[in-house]
């Protein structure tokens, strides 16, 4: 099975990512999982006398107020973090994993709450039995909450993003980068950019003017945010300003290695 995804955008932006697997996905739901178990003992015991003394009230109400409540832990607990931390729950980003859009974009709630619903199903009839087997017989690693929000998981080290040539030689307009004050130079490391990600910030900043503001945005994290994550920044920032700041001091690190070996 090839585990490799190429997804190119209408810029001609070619995004290539690797397919998670069974066995890093089954590892992230594990940590997840038990996280989830640490977060109910610890409910439960604090609210043992609480519940007790709901008994009296609710009655046989209980358990199947219990039950929603599980459900909603649950449900919540992988809907809440995909959404604040751009398809990554806790397991997820310590197995270096991120769900999006088949088509490259990040998830939306509506995916999220898709997803994560159809859980129930994958999970059944014990340890996502139909999950795992509808995974291996899928090109892409999706289970069917994946088939049914149109998402799958990736690696989040992107193996190369390049621009797709369609056979003429385009001209790329210079970049605009308008003199301002750098909000992010206090954590960001150019050393740790590579020559590939350098190449695909400069054609994301020559092309953004093209682009609708949605689009912009969108394509600017799905850029931005492995990049952000490798340098351990906060996910909560303005991606467009973000790869502008990376570009310059990028561009004049090497400007300023280059004058030195001259010299």
């Amino acid at each position: 099975m090839n585990d490799h995804l190429s997804v190119e955008t209408p810029e001609q932006i070619n995004l290539n990512f690797q397919k998670a697997g069974i066995g890093s996905r089954f590892y992230a739901a594990l940590i997840d999982t038990s996280l989830l178990l640490l977060i109910v003992f610890i409910g439960r015991y604090f609210n043992e006398k609480l519940i007790f003394e709901l008994q009296g009230v609710f009655g046989n109400w209980l358990a199947a107020i219990g039950g929603i409540v599980v459900f909603a832990l649950f449900w919540g607990y992988y809907m809440a973090f995909e959404i604040i931390t751009n398809g990554q729950s806790p397991g997820k980003r310590l197995l270096g994993l991120r769900v999006m859009k088949v088509g490259g974009y990040p998830i939306s709630f509506a995916d999220s709450a898709i997803r994560n619903l159809v859980r129930i199903v994958d999970f059944l009839p014990f340890c996502y039995c139909i999950g795992m087997t509808t995974m291996l017989i899928n090109g892409n690693w999706q289970r069917l909450g994946d088939l049914a929000a149109g998402t799958l998981v990736v690696k989040t080290s992107r193996k190369k993003i390049t621009l797709t040539d369609a056979g003429t030689k385009e001209v790329v307009p210079d970049i605009n980068i308008s003199p301002q004050e750098f909000l992010y130079v206090e954590w960001i490391q150019p050393d740790l950019i590579t020559d590939t990600e350098l190449s695909m910030i400069r054609e994301y900043l020559s092309r953004r003017s093209a682009l609708s503001v949605t689009r912009k945005i969108e394509l600017a994290e799905t850029i931005g945010s492995p990049i952000v994550e490798k340098m351990g920044g906060d996910s909560s920032i303005l991606y467009d300003k973000f790869l502008e700041e990376v570009y310059a001091l990028k561009t004049s690190e090497i400007t300023r290695s280059v004058s030195e070996k001259s010299m």
